[in-house]
């Protein structure tokens, strides 16, 4: 008896555990949704082909458990950020949703793209939701990571990666971040992409946290929009670096890809919640959006392809 009744207690705390709700988000301030309404853009760089719909995740997962973890401060400005956009310009509409059964097969198909905005963790184990989000954008539809997006399915600390998901949005994190909350140069790699337009063939300087690639290239599969230019970059105080790194010194942080039929875009700053009411930054953002879409026509063979030619 005493046995079911300790089995008993199990499932229903095991239940309770499970059933956890995310902590409440804490409010916009006043004053940084006004930064945001003024830096916004004012229409969308292409005509959107149809009406889209965009999934954005904010879910944070450690040990099983859901978390405000990673850059949890920065979703209050970054949802409104994605959310204004896409009304004032009518480019697309946001769907904000931390239940992963939205990536069920009948669900995840009525969206365009699915947006990663600054998660973490293993979010689902499922074999089915697996091949459903692999299968989603492998069959026309876009994939969009922003910041920490690059640090999802990533079981830590031993840092056990989802390798599809990782080859999918371009690579995998292992390492830290080489420059936090610091200074960084940024230069464009390629200026004339109509994604990098608002910066108007010059690179820029911004002050957020960086994240570095542990596979030895990536240039043969990736379209580098911008990365830091580590000479124009003051040295980090408190940043680790891997030993590929420090060899090649390349650090992409914003990109495109192929992925079977579909497109994906990663937008690799977004810590700070001052990137969002960074006007040429919004620009840059919703641009890589309408490319994921299938809205924006991009040049997105790998850079190292580019450079042969």
């Amino acid at each position: 008896m005493n046995r079911v009744l300790l089995l008993f207690s199990y499932v229903f705390c095991f239940g309770l555990l499970q059933a956890q709700e995310l902590p409440p988000l804490p409010p916009l301030p006043p004053e940084q949704k006004q930064s945001i309404d003024a830096a916004l853009p004012a229409k969308a760089p292409a005509k959107p082909k149809q009406p889209r719909r965009i999934l954005v995740i904010n879910l944070s997962v450690r040990d099983g458990n859901v978390v405000r973890g990673g850059a949890w401060n920065v979703h209050p400005a970054s949802n409104y950020a994605l959310e204004a956009m896409g009304k004032r310009t009518g480019a697309f509409e946001t769907v904000f949703s931390n239940d992963v059964e939205m990536f069920r097969p009948d669900k995840i198909r009525q969206f365009d793209a699915v947006c990663f905005n600054n998660t973490t963790g293993v979010l689902f184990e499922d074999p089915e939701l697996r091949r459903s989000l692999l299968d989603f954008v492998a069959g026309g539809k876009g994939l969009i990571g922003i910041h920490d997006a690059i640090a999802t399915f990533v079981q830590y600390p031993r840092y056990d990666q989802w390798p599809e998901f990782g080859q999918m949005l371009g690579g995998t994190e292992n390492g830290g971040h080489p420059w936090n909350n610091e200074l960084m140069v940024m230069k464009l790699d390629d200026p004339d992409s109509p994604i990098n337009a608002a910066f108007k063939g010059r690179g820029f300087e911004v002050t957020d946290q960086a994240f570095q690639l542990q596979e030895p290239s990536f240039r043969d599969r990736l379209h580098v929009l911008f990365s830091i230019d580590v000479e124009k970059t003051p040295p980090s105080r408190r940043g680790r670096f891997l030993p590929v790194r420090q060899q090649d010194k390349d650090f992409p942080m914003s990109w495109i890809k192929r992925h079977g039929k579909g497109r994906v875009f990663y937008f690799g700053l977004g810590h700070n919640a001052s990137i969002f009411w960074n006007a040429p930054l919004l620009e840059h953002l919703l641009a890589g959006i309408q490319y994921a879409l299938g809205d924006l026509e991009a040049d997105d063979r790998p850079s190292a392809e580019l450079k042969k030619r």
